[in-house]
């Protein structure tokens, strides 16, 4: 492949990026707008103008942190050794970012019939990391699982200290359709949509689970997928040095 080429596949790779991550701000945003209006002109019961207005924040929350994607993508590939520099002397509290994750998910969940289980709520596990970007790892796994897990099942958080390493182990689980083993390094990069993600959800950014691994990469920690059975799916976060 000549330069110019690579040059010419990069653009075209950016630009159809950009475009899925504008539709995926831009339709949520018109969403609310539509519900403002109807709430404004009086056309919501109101029984329900509470309701409409806790999904509408969900949604502008969810554009929030998609918006925040982005901004980490840019700044980090920026410079990652001053960004590193940067996030660096922090500590998070698990499960306290997950609880905080999980929150951005409710009205979603319920509509689906899901909810974001934690087996164990109570140990608080910290780790060197700034709870920010966790938090951001978190946000991404649940609202993967929400898009495409099978309706009415939950999405299942197992954590436990690896004692021969002392590395936090974190296990989120959702019921839904299996991943090719081929594919289990791919959807970790970016821009990737497997077959199952474009049926059920036509457009997406395809940052999600990359950036969920680029996070954590500052840390020195890792994130891997498994498919332990024919609907169970197993994303794997590793994080170094962790103490209770």
């Amino acid at each position: 492949m000549t330069e110019q080429k690579a040059y010419q596949d990069e653009q075209v790779f950016s630009l159809t990026l950009m475009a899925n991550f504008v539709h995926q701000v831009v339709n949520p945003l018109n969403a609310v707008c539509g519900t403002l209006d109807n709430i404004v002109q009086g056309d919501v019961p109101v029984g329900t103008v509470k309701q409409r207005i806790n999904a509408s924040r969900s949604q502008i929350e969810y554009c929030v942190e998609l918006i925040r994607n982005l901004a980490f993508l840019a700044e980090y590939t920026r410079d990652p050794v001053i960004y590193r520099q940067r996030h660096a002397g922090k500590v998070t509290v698990i499960p306290q970012v997950l609880i905080q994750a999980a929150l951005f998910f409710q009205e979603t969940g319920r509509k689906k019939q899901m909810k974001i289980h934690m087996v164990d709520r109570e140990t608080q596990y910290k780790v060197n990391a700034d709870p920010d970007l966790l938090r951001q790892v978190f946000i991404n796994l649940f609202d993967n699982g929400v898009k495409y897990a099978h309706r009415a099942t939950d999405i299942i958080v197992r954590t436990h200290i690896q004692k021969r390493t002392n590395d936090l182990l974190i296990e989120v689980i959702n019921q839904s359709d299996p991943i090719p083993r081929e594919l289990w390094e791919k959807i970790f990069e970016v821009g990737f949509r497997g077959e199952n993600a474009q049926r059920l959800i036509a457009s997406g950014t395809g940052l999600g689970l990359y950036i969920c691994r680029l996070i954590l990469s500052v840390y020195n920690g890792s994130i891997t997928y498994s498919g332990a059975r024919s609907s169970e799916s197993i994303f794997t976060i590793r994080l170094p040095g962790a103490w209770a």
